[in-house]
């Protein structure tokens, strides 16, 4: 038998997780509701203590399930107001806030224009400007190029900096024109390739008469 899946802090993944297990090992549905008892994780053991220590009669694996999963959820409402004030960039890839913002917005199309307008609204201005020509496009299409607009505009490489130019002892003056002419050539370099890449969706899409 495979091994019971480990709880990684989200509950929907670790029941779907629960259920491939069961398939996978052919386990009955009375055998289901003692493994799940069982694998509780200690997170969810204040949630559940109820449930195990004073189990309702006719119960199954389903009740609790979907049981669990409403004593743990968060309300659409506050989703929402995460999603609105709480989410932002930070030290993340701009792909992982696009997921964690569909996330919360469960009940919102994936490509919807809020989801849109918000992503733009999380980036940094001179990243906006680059990707302005992508509005059109979808939005998973657009985040992928902000992960590699933003890959060159946060570490700009010390090798864009000519050698003699690093080689030179400086002031913190000049640091910062050497600095500001790295970004300078990050920020060059994204809007070469992201052209580059747009012009290929472009060519790859149909075009009506």
């Amino acid at each position: 038998m495979t091994t019971l899946p480990a709880f990684a802090g989200d509950v929907r993944v670790w029941f779907a997780q629960l259920e491939s297990y069961f398939a996978a090992n052919n386990v009955s549905e009375q055998m289901q509701l003692h493994i799940l008892f069982s694998a509780f994780p200690t997170f969810l053991t204040p949630v559940v203590k109820d449930l195990i220590t004073d189990t309702p009669l006719n119960t199954t694996y389903d009740s609790i399930k979907q049981e669990v999963l409403l004593r743990t959820s968060v309300s659409a409402e506050k989703r929402f107001e995460m999603l609105v004030h709480d989410e932002h960039l930070g030290d993340r890839r701009p792909t992982e806030l696009l997921r964690r913002m569909r996330e919360l917005a469960e009940d919102v199309p994936p490509d919807s224009t809020l989801i849109k307008q918000l992503f733009f609204s999380r980036l940094p201005a001179q990243v906006k400007a680059i990707l302005a020509p992508m509005i059109a496009y979808s939005i998973s299409i657009v985040a992928a190029s902000t992960d590699k607009v933003m890959d060159f505009v946060r570490g700009p490489s010390t090798a864009a900096i000519p050698q003699q130019q690093a080689e030179v002892p400086m002031g913190p003056a000049a640091d910062r024109n050497v600095t500001q002419e790295a970004t300078s050539v990050a920020i060059l370099t994204a809007i070469e390739r992201l052209t580059r890449e747009m012009s290929k969706l472009n060519m790859s899409r149909p075009h009506s008469p």
